[in-house]
């Protein structure tokens, strides 16, 4: 072999070792994007999962809302009857007064 062929394969094995290199990191670019696709679909399972767990949240939370509001009347109710057993006390209490002091309305 002459230096003007030795050459040649030279640059010809340059070129190979450089395809060689685009190869490899193509492989390793194709893993990465294999490795986010991955990801990608786990972080969307994972929102559609948040969107179950809010929407149960939702629910219980009017659920409460209800129960809040029948107790709210509830409430409204004992302490109507509340002051009325006070003024039935009072009016009791008042009306004793007046018949130990004897006085006449």
């Amino acid at each position: 072999m002459n230096g003007e062929d030795r050459t040649r394969l030279d640059r010809i094995e340059e070129k190979i070792d450089k395809m060689a290199e685009a190869i490899i990191s193509l492989a390793r670019a194709e893993e990465k994007i294999h490795s986010l696709e991955e990801k990608t679909v786990t972080t969307w399972q994972s929102i559609d999962d948040l969107h179950v767990k809010f929407d149960d949240i939702e629910e219980r939370l009017r659920e409460a809302e209800c129960i809040l509001g029948e107790a709210k009347s509830t409430i409204a109710t004992i302490v109507k009857f509340g002051w009325i057993v006070v003024g039935a006390l009072v009016t009791g209490g008042v009306a004793a007064l007046f018949m130990l002091f004897n006085i006449q309305v």
